[in-house]
């Protein structure tokens, strides 16, 4: 894998039938199981669909961007369920329906922008960033870090390494 920790929910689901969803059928089933409880996709997934366009992208000269969000949080400080909820509510909504949103860790969310480059991904970021700090009441300031191939790398690592590390600029700046 790409992205070095998997989330608490994922890891406890592997394996296992989502609960609450046997009256779906079967194309229902397979979209459901890419899912997790706040709909967005399990991190294999975004994993898997990231080395997908980085191949793509590498043979076609395409482009596309990585982006992810975070709250600023003081060491050991929670981060509510409900907050959770709303945010992941929030960038799912505000996001293209193809585009791949997943949960990266307990406050940590990213998304690979499909055909973006740098700049419409930052605009797209950052204006997501802001619609956070407004909308959903959290403890600190949302940050916000983007990546795109070519500009930042081109492999999975680079890309993930520079929207971290953006993310942390972020927080300086």
């Amino acid at each position: 894998m790409l992205f070095k920790r998997k989330p608490k929910e994922e890891a406890s689901h592997e394996g296992r039938s989502p609960p609450g969803r046997g009256n779906l059928s079967a194309v229902d089933e397979a979209y459901a199981a890419l899912r997790d409880d706040l709909g967005l996709y399990h991190l294999w997934y975004l994993d898997m669909r990231l080395r997908e366009e980085l191949a793509r992208a590498a043979r076609a000269d395409g482009v596309f961007s990585l982006a992810a969000w975070r709250p600023r949080l003081l060491p050991g400080e929670p981060f509510p369920d409900e907050v959770v909820a709303q945010a992941a509510q929030l960038i799912t909504q505000s996001l293209r329906s193809y585009d791949i949103i997943a949960r990266i860790d307990e406050h940590r969310f990213a998304a690979v922008l499909l055909d973006a480059g740098y700049e419409a991904a930052s605009t797209v970021a950052f204006r997501l960033k802001g619609d956070l700090q407004v909308r959903v009441p959290s403890i600190g300031k949302w940050q916000a870090g983007v990546a795109s191939f070519g500009r930042d790398g081109v492999d999975g690592e680079a890309l993930i390494q520079a929207a971290l590390r953006r993310l942390d600029e972020d927080a300086r700046g």
